[in-house]
């Protein structure tokens, strides 16, 4: 018995050692396993390598852009590219990658891959008469010299046949502004840069842009029936009517319900360039 009692305090202070060792294995381990954590934390948050892609942007023609060469910019990244045309010349386009993306200026271009955008600048069309053939009557429009963006914009369109079988479908006679709106009231035709010159004036015979802001004009155009001069800031003029005035006067005229859209459909026949 004396032997057995004397043996006990042995086991006590061995098995007191072995609950101190295992607590400090234990507080290693959790420390490990905590800066562990916190380095994996870190490096989510800012040890990942950021994909980087470049732009090459060019010119073609005359004329210049606010961004030049070849940048490099973050994955996401949205670049704004604005054009300058050279004396004389127009934006035709933006080439992106070789496809062409419209004339918006400035165009924006999101960094998802490694892209080549290219100014295209061009001489004008020279401007001169379209013809707008309704079904009732016919509208001539000179158009002016000195608005070669948006003059070539409604020409070109003409020449394609865009406004061929749309129609003027808002009209406003009692109220301001006075005038009669055709052109496709939807996205299809890319915008074009506002032009305007120190002689904007939206009189009466003016055709001019109709747009949703700064820099949204495409096909939709109107033909002013009064002196709205209050537009001048906002709308571009960019030709008059030369023929055809007692026609957009009794188009101005018609029935049309509370939206100003004719009861009876105003329609455009053909939108034909004069020689």
């Amino acid at each position: 018995m004396l032997d057995k009692v004397s043996n006990m305090p042995h086991k006590l202070k061995s098995t007191a050692r072995k609950s101190r060792r295992n607590r400090k294995i234990g507080i290693v381990v959790g420390v490990a396993l905590l800066a562990i954590i916190i380095g994996l934390g870190l490096f989510y948050l800012f040890g990942q390598p950021v994909t980087r892609y470049g732009l090459l942007v060019g010119v073609g023609g005359s004329g210049s852009t606010n961004v030049t060469g070849t940048h490099t910019y973050d994955a996401g990244t949205r670049v704004a590219v604005q054009a300058t045309p050279g004396s004389g010349m127009i934006l035709k386009e933006w080439l992106l990658n070789d496809t062409s993306v419209g004339p918006a200026n400035p165009y924006v271009v999101t960094m998802s891959e490694n892209r080549n955008l290219t100014a295209v600048f061009a001489v004008p069309i020279v401007q001169g008469k379209v013809l707008i053939q309704t079904s009732m009557g016919d509208i001539t429009i000179e158009l002016r010299d000195d608005m070669p963006i948006t003059s070539v914009n409604f020409k070109n369109l003409a020449a394609t046949g865009i406004y061929d079988g749309s129609s003027f479908y808002r009209v406003i006679n009692d109220t301001t502004p006075y005038m009669i709106q055709g052109g496709l009231g939807d996205s299809s035709v890319p915008a074009i840069q506002d032009e305007f010159t120190s002689d904007n004036r939206n009189d009466r015979g003016t055709i001019a842009m109709a747009n949703a802001g700064a820099n949204t004009g495409s096909s939709e155009f109107f033909i002013n029936t009064a002196n709205n001069n209050y537009l001048d800031s906002q709308h571009p003029v960019f030709g008059r009517v030369i023929s055809g005035m007692d026609v957009v006067d009794a188009i101005s005229n018609v029935a049309r319900d509370a939206n100003n859209k004719p009861l009876t459909d105003i329609k455009i026949i053909k939108a034909e360039i004069l020689p």
